[in-house]
């Protein structure tokens, strides 16, 4: 009896020590079995989110593309036709660019980006005059040919403005030719009202190694010393930006931009008046120079874009003139000859270029003054080279078609 009491009395603790130790397996296995089901549940969402911004993006491009103009909407819905992929999106004006939101079913997850259009290889000069005859004059060349509606190309024989030995040009093409003339259209009218004369602030400076806020609304906007922005957003009257300030992918929209010293740019700078640019420090990040224009009285117009000294890689420079015709007074666009650019250049305007530029210009029609004197359809000391391996991202209201894309 007092063996197997004993032998009793040992068998009930180890049955519940090894049920014990079941219950514990399996409940970790239950647990276990549990977060996978959760991680495979949230991986699955997170996968069926992705699809459904990838989905956004394609049908947003798609739009782009078909449309053969800007496309614009407040808010769109769409699923497919199963509904298993549902997204809402909106395509707004955001200074120069579009903005492009697209959300998921449950807005649990979405995407933000510029959106325009990878420009397609064009000649190294397009003049979009109706008429127009160019003559080169002193040392001035055009490498990788010129695209003309009507008219013609010549080296200059007149006595105050000879074309010099090394002055060259090669292929000209004329308007049936090329698809550029009946495709190219300029929408000033989407990009008027992103200027605004209400302002947060009074006057903003940074100076030090300040930062500048992600969004900032000031009548006159000062970057200087060492101050820096990040992705940064401003809506101003002014902007300068002088000494060793630097920015990264920026958006400033102002009335007039000032831009000097050896300062480090990124990002947009979209100016409706006046942008002026001189700047020591070479550029090597991706940087667009716009200016709007407008017109203020019969002869009287007030954009103007004017670069004293640049050196830059990856670089934009556009003017709207938005109601720029020939019987306005001066020249809206001046690069001088301290300017060496890579990208593309595209004035719906009169320009005066002297750089270097390589990669493409699309301009109204060239010309310069010399003292009082308007030298219309003279090209001198620029040189433009054409590079076919430059695809520059170009917004939608100058619409060229080509490949949609988007930066963050």
């Amino acid at each position: 009896m007092c063996a197997t009491s004993q032998k009793h009395g040992f068998t009930l603790p180890l049955t519940i020590t090894i049920l014990a130790i079941i219950g514990i397996l399996v409940s970790s296995f239950y647990t276990m079995v549990k977060n996978e089901r959760i991680e495979s549940f949230r991986r699955y969402s997170d996968a069926q989110a992705i699809l459904e911004l990838e989905s956004g993006v394609n049908y947003a491009f798609h739009r782009m593309q078909t449309e053969h103009k800007p496309w614009r909407t407040d808010s769109l819905k769409h699923a497919s036709n199963d509904s298993n992929i549902l997204f809402s999106l909106s395509q707004v004006q955001d200074g120069a660019f579009a903005s492009l939101k697209i959300f998921n079913h449950d807005s649990s997850q979405h995407f933000v980006a510029h959106t325009g259009f990878i420009l397609k290889s064009l000649p190294a000069l397009t003049i979009l005059a109706t008429h127009a005859n160019i003559s080169l004059a002193t040392n001035a060349r055009i490498e990788g040919g010129t695209a003309l509606r009507n008219g013609g190309f010549s080296y200059s024989s007149h006595y105050k403005m000879r074309a010099e030995k090394d002055a060259f040009f090669d292929t000209v093409y004329v308007a049936d030719t090329l698809a550029i003339f009946d495709t190219l259209k300029f929408y000033p009218e989407l990009s008027r009202n992103q200027f605004t004369e209400k302002f947060e602030k009074e006057r903003c400076l940074f100076d030090g190694t300040e930062k500048v806020p992600e969004i900032l609304s000031c009548q006159v906007v000062t970057m200087q010393g060492d101050s820096h922005c990040d992705h940064c957003k401003i809506t101003a009257d002014k902007i300068f930006l002088r000494e060793r300030a630097n920015t990264l992918k920026a958006n400033f929209t102002a009335r007039a931009i000032f831009l000097k010293d050896s300062i480090q740019l990124s990002g947009t700078f979209f100016a409706q008046d006046t942008l002026e640019a001189s700047l020591k420090r070479k550029q090597e990040n991706s940087i667009n120079l716009i200016v709007q224009g407008r017109r203020t009285g019969e002869v009287e117009y007030t954009g103007h874009l004017s670069i004293d000294e640049l050196t830059a890689e990856k670089m934009l420079i556009l003017f709207m003139g938005d109601h720029w015709d020939e019987n306005m007074k001066g020249i809206p666009v001046s690069i001088s000859e301290k300017a060496e650019i890579k990208g593309t250049v595209i004035s719906n305007g009169m320009i005066d270029f002297r750089g270097k530029l390589t990669g493409q210009m699309i301009a109204h029609y060239l010309g310069f003054y010399e003292n009082e004197t308007l030298w219309r359809g003279f090209f001198r000391d620029g040189q433009i080279k054409g590079d076919t391996t430059i695809h520059t991202f170009l917004p939608d209201i100058v619409y060229l078609g080509g490949e949609a894309s988007y930066e963050k």
